[in-house]
């Protein structure tokens, strides 16, 4: 009886940890297809592509079905961002504190919401920005494009410099001036390992 009572303190714990991840999976963003900051000046409308991020998730997909994301990380270097101007990216390294601060994250915090559309999932979710060492929690919406081994996010969100203590750019002498308002595009595929 000592022998079984053994083993079933040991099978027991198993069984529920194996049913309680059952249907979830890891995934490593594999694919940055659009990743960019957006934004105007008093000159002309900006955008500043990256084409590297790192990123990892565990969600529940079950034959194509999304059906949770429990976790999502999402980050990348703020000095990959670059507008095609030397002097423009300069300017905005510096806003941005890239020095003290190389890196831009979003960590998901809370999943609100999936409903299924014609071709996708809208995911209505809360996650944490942190930018130029700022962290502020700011509601997202995505659309979710699924396959058996692909989880495809596309979205905008729309941010103020402001928000994270950041100074918005300026340039010759002052009559160049960067927006407050930006928008961060993404369109990241995920895939499992």
């Amino acid at each position: 009886m000592k022998f079984l009572n053994k083993y079933l303190y040991i099978i027991i714990p198993s069984l529920i940890i194996s049913i309680g991840v059952k249907g979830q999976a890891t995934y490593k963003l594999s694919t940055v297809e659009k990743l960019e900051v957006a934004g105007t000046s008093t000159l002309h409308d900006w955008t500043m592509p990256t084409e590297t991020a790192e990123g990892t998730a565990i969600m529940e997909v079950d034959n194509s079905t999304l059906k949770d994301i429990s976790s999502l990380t999402v980050s990348m270097k703020a000095e990959t961002l670059k507008s095609g101007k030397s002097g423009m990216d300069d300017n905005a390294y510096k806003a941005l504190k890239t020095k003290k601060h190389p890196e831009i994250t979003f960590n998901l915090k809370q999943i609100k919401s999936i409903a299924k559309k014609s071709d996708y999932y809208l995911v209505d979710a809360s996650g944490t920005f942190t930018i130029a060492g700022e962290s502020r929690t700011v509601n997202v919406e995505a659309k979710a494009y699924t396959t058996a081994s692909t989880v495809k996010l596309v979205g905008n969100k729309d941010l103020k410099l402001t928000d994270f203590n950041i100074d918005p750019p300026t340039a010759l002498l002052g009559t160049v001036k960067t927006g407050n308002e930006i928008t961060i595009s993404f369109n990241l595929i995920f895939k499992t390992k």
